[in-house]
């Protein structure tokens, strides 16, 4: 049993990390992208959007943006600031999908996923997904074991390394300076160092103290221990650390001035021949890439303000459209919902009318797509009592105009530049919507509670206002809210116990939150009315006393 709770919890991080890498991935290749975009510019720029890439690896929920660059690949929104290529539930899924950040894969990927196989005690995409948290589990421990090997081996190298004066430290053996540590950073110089070049060294390393690179190199080595299967985060590990040291490397000519250009490189290549000893090690880094970094020197030159500024504002764009993800598309305006009141022929064309709350009785349109009710054996038929939902699209200019027909007013789209919907989906079945008068509608709730609901108790209803109710139905109905909120307190009329319904007078507003937000989140609390005595009132509801009874949602 614990195996099983291990097993399934390793899983479900297992594909957060996965579904982290994705996105990062296509941050990575966007970073990589950019810094051609900004070669010219101080490598400050592009050491910054790295940040973006680390932030990505680690943190799996961000903020959301109509600019958006996993937006622009037409990606989904974010569900709870998560981007969920590949589903927490996937390994139950009767036919395994994913919906990868780059368009064009996914088809390719799902075609090789297995599918389910009912005559295996296990869904054969389970059994990967166990297999491959386990590897990436391995891997994940080895290079934490690594890296602790590593610094035991690094603190024997530094145990004779003495205290020159506050944190700059010499040590004897053979090796380039570095800067270790994290609340107290050092500053590790080699025994031997001109006057002049030590001058140098120091205020690069002093810069990176001062910048906190220490702190970005750490979490930058956590997020490739986390995403080691990925050779992208290995590229973005590599060219952020040679992005961090030119970007040094110009803050310290900046300061210095372009006479000492000649010199500063001559002291980089001096260091690099002493060779590397930081390495593995997370809270220590030391210099690399020496010939790219002597060719950045030479060639860098101080860039007027204005350029600077523009790269400065491209960098800042750059970045909070990489950090983002895709914004929901905007609130469609032209989706009505209603009750099916009538099927029938008329002048031999299928005529379905729609009673739809604070409209009217309407003609049910022509529509792209019409899909049935899940629970529904049938093929493209529409029931009386059926719940729709009418889709026009956000393009279209959507009016409703009165006919008289069948001795009634009825009502019948007119959208341009096209006639028809774009999706007719029934939404749900068995419901009941009869016009009063004031606008207010005789309303059979069909929650499930005519076996314990009487005339003259009380329906109180909820709903949640920030439910998206333009996704399938039920996928975010599964659990209650704590912000939901009270729309409707009504007294029960009538309780037909043989159809499940409860019969309650709603307004027109009130009608629409039921029927648009019914399978997302909608809740009913029923308050009886009971006697004093404790037992249930009768029908007529003349005990004063009530009591919660039920709370259930749809």
């Amino acid at each position: 049993m614990m195996l099983q709770i291990f097993e399934q919890g390793l899983q479900k991080f297992f594909i957060l990390v996965l579904n982290m890498s994705l996105t990062a991935s296509v941050m990575i290749l966007a970073v990589i992208l950019s810094r051609l975009l900004l070669k010219k510019a101080p490598r400050i720029f592009s050491y910054a959007l790295w940040a973006v890439v680390l932030f990505r690896l680690l943190c799996p929920v961000s903020f959301s943006l109509t600019v958006s660059l996993l937006g622009v690949l037409q990606n989904e929104p974010a569900v709870e600031g998560r981007m969920e290529y590949i589903a927490e539930d996937i390994g139950y899924w009767e036919k395994p999908e994913v919906a990868l950040p780059v368009p064009g894969i996914s088809e390719v990927v799902n075609e090789i996923l297995p599918a389910e196989n009912r005559e295996a005690s296990v869904n054969p995409m389970q059994i990967y997904l166990t297999v491959g948290a386990y590897l990436w589990l391995l891997g994940v421990m080895s290079m934490g074991i690594y890296s602790m090997l590593s610094l035991r081996r690094f603190r024997r190298y530094l145990a004779d390394a003495v205290q020159e004066k506050e944190n700059i430290y010499r040590f004897r053996k053979k090796g380039s300076p570095f800067v270790c540590g994290l609340l107290h950073p050092r500053i590790y110089l080699p025994e031997k160092m001109e006057e002049e070049e030590e001058q140098y060294i120091l205020l690069h390393e002093q810069i990176h103290i001062k910048r906190g690179d220490a702190v970005f190199r750490l979490l930058a080595w956590l997020a490739l221990i986390l995403h080691w299967f990925n050779p992208l985060v290995w590229a973005a590990f590599l060219l952020s650390g040679r992005d961090m040291e030119m970007s040094c490397d110009e803050a310290v000519i900046r300061k210095l001035g372009s006479k000492v250009k000649k010199e500063y490189s001559a002291s980089l290549l001096n260091m690099a021949a002493g060779g590397r000893i930081v390495k593995g090690i997370p809270i220590a880094f030391g210099e690399s890439d020496t010939g790219s970094r002597v060719k950045n020197v030479l060639h860098y030159k101080k860039p007027a303000a204005l350029f600077v500024g523009g790269a400065a504002l491209l960098s800042a764009v750059l970045s909070v459209a990489f950090l983002a993800n895709p914004a929901k598309a905007k609130e469609n305006e032209n989706i009505f919902y209603g009750v099916v009141i009538q099927t029938g022929e008329a002048k031999n064309v299928q005529e379905t009318i729609v009673r739809i709350p604070g409209y009217g009785d309407v003609v049910l349109p022509e529509a792209k797509d019409v899909s049935l009710y899940l629970e529904r054996d049938a093929e493209q038929i529409i029931l009386s009592g059926d719940l729709l939902r009418i889709t026009f699209s956000t393009d279209q200019e959507v009016q409703l105009a009165a006919t008289e027909q069948y001795g009634k007013t009825l009502y019948r789209f007119a959208a341009m530049p096209e006639e028809a919907a774009e999706s007719i989906q029934v939404m749900g079945e068995g419901f009941s919507l009869e016009r009063r008068e004031g606008d207010r509608y005789l309303f059979a709730v069909p929650l499930g509670m005519a076996d314990q609901a009487k005339a003259g108790d009380t329906l109180e209803l909820f709903h949640d206002p920030n439910a998206d109710s333009t996704e399938e139905i039920y996928l975010s109905a599964q659990e209650a809210t704590p912000e939901q909120v009270l729309f409707a307190a009504v007294e029960v009329l009538s309780v037909d116990a043989e159809h499940y319904d409860i019969w309650v007078e709603l307004g027109a507003e009130e009608a629409e939150i039921f029927l648009s937000e019914f399978g997302f989140g909608v809740t009913a609390k029923l308050i009886q009315i009971q006697s004093p005595a404790g037992t249930a009132a009768g029908a007529d509801g003349t005990s004063p006393s009530a009591s919660e009874q039920t709370s259930m949602q749809d």
